[in-house]
């Protein structure tokens, strides 16, 4: 890790570590964990979870994925236009929020899969495969119990019977979403998967043989949940829940960095940053640190929680600003830590864990929250790119 900090311009003054190949891993560890025959696809929306989208469909191309799934579509063609720089012409491209009106014909032109969400939506991705007269590909959502996107129940036996729509589509999946699949022993678990059966029964045979209701926690519940496609999102990245600690031994692929600009001593009575939410109780030597709640830390870690300087813990003091935090060093070595050193603001799963909770969030939105300040190291096989 030293040695890629040299590539880091010295204008930056954060830097995110993102390690590829432990993506990669993960990856080939959940193809192989789920029965024969199951293909594992993988969830890039967000710019892969804030990681970056074209740099670990790459990665996950390389390594035999080639079913990736976008929440919107200008995403997915990002993911088409960058795979085809590449060669990359093999790959299924699907899209979990549907079709907007006025965007078929980019689906079309673009080779992309529509997740359809909504009655209206399969119907507008009927009317449209009829004008072009081919049958067309999509997934069809089923709400069995998440309460957000998908047919209803009375919504998927209108369409199926009320009219001849899905006949000018390719139906390739039946597709639903779980709301509790990282609690085990949730009812609800059960109780969707029933209604996931019920709903694939009300489409003809043809149009039902293919099913996808696995995300990544729901892949731990057992074969009866990973159908023929699962849709790891969190776990492809190392971050997830203990049933995947007794598992699976997922990698985790971030770690942050950010400068110490300089260090000081505050003597004891005097506050310490934005609205004095610090008073130090002695003389307390103290270091700024060059990141802030631009880039993602929230003001909620002020006076909580802790970054890393030369492998020892440095607790939060203060109000986290815009684009500095403070942290105590009193305890550190007195020549120990200086100016223009980094520190490590997570990087194993236990840390970044930590660092969500000690914020009042998850690792979900610490990961997508990374702004544009951080240089972004990637590394695959200790090699950055």
């Amino acid at each position: 890790m030293k040695d890629l900090f040299n590539t880091v311009p010295p204008e930056k003054s954060c830097v995110l570590y993102v390690d590829l190949s432990a993506i990669q891993s993960n990856y080939k560890l959940l193809q192989d964990f789920v029965k024969p025959g199951t293909v594992c696809s993988a969830v890039l929306k967000a710019d892969a979870y804030g990681v970056g989208q074209d740099q670990v469909g790459k990665a996950l191309y390389d390594v035999g994925c080639r079913h990736f799934f976008f929440a919107y579509i200008y995403e997915a063609i990002q993911a088409r236009l960058h795979h085809e720089s590449l060669g990359h012409y093999d790959v299924t491209i699907f899209v979990l929020n549907g079709v907007f009106p006025g965007t078929e014909n980019l689906f079309f032109d673009h080779n992309l899969v529509p997740c359809l969400i909504s009655l209206d939506q399969a119907q507008r991705w009927a009317d449209f495969a009829k004008k072009q007269k081919k049958k067309l590909p999509c997934i069809l959502h089923v709400d069995t119990g998440m309460g957000r996107e998908g047919l209803s129940q009375k919504d998927l036996r209108q369409y199926v019977q009320g009219s001849d729509h899905h006949s000018h589509l390719e139906i390739l999946y039946i597709m639903s979403h779980m709301a509790n699949s990282n609690n085990s022993g949730s009812e609800k678990n059960k109780v969707q998967l029933d209604r996931f059966l019920a709903a694939r029964n009300l489409l003809p045979d043809t149009k039902a043989s293919l099913a996808t209701f696995a995300n990544s926690s729901a892949i731990a519940l057992g074969e009866n949940y990973q159908f023929d496609l699962v849709r790891p999102g969190m776990a492809l990245y190392g971050y997830k829940n203990e049933t995947y600690s007794t598992l699976l031994n997922l990698k985790p692929c971030l770690a942050a960095y950010a400068r110490i600009l300089l260090t000081r001593t505050v003597l004891s009575g005097e506050s310490i940053g934005y609205n004095c939410t610090h008073v130090c109780k002695h003389d307390t030597r103290v270091a700024l640190i060059s990141i802030g709640h631009c880039d993602g830390v929230m003001r909620a870690a002020s006076n909580k929680g802790h970054v890393m300087i030369n492998g020892k813990s440095a607790p939060i003091i203060g109000t986290v600003s815009m684009d500095v935090l403070m942290v105590d060093i009193t305890d550190h070595p007195l020549e120990s830590v200086h100016a223009h050193m980094w520190a490590k603001l997570y990087g194993d799963i236990t840390s970044t864990m930590d660092f969500a909770q000690n914020e009042g969030t998850s690792v979900y939105e610490l990961m997508v929250r990374h702004g544009s300040r951080y240089h972004r190291i990637y590394d695959i096989g200790q090699k950055a790119i």
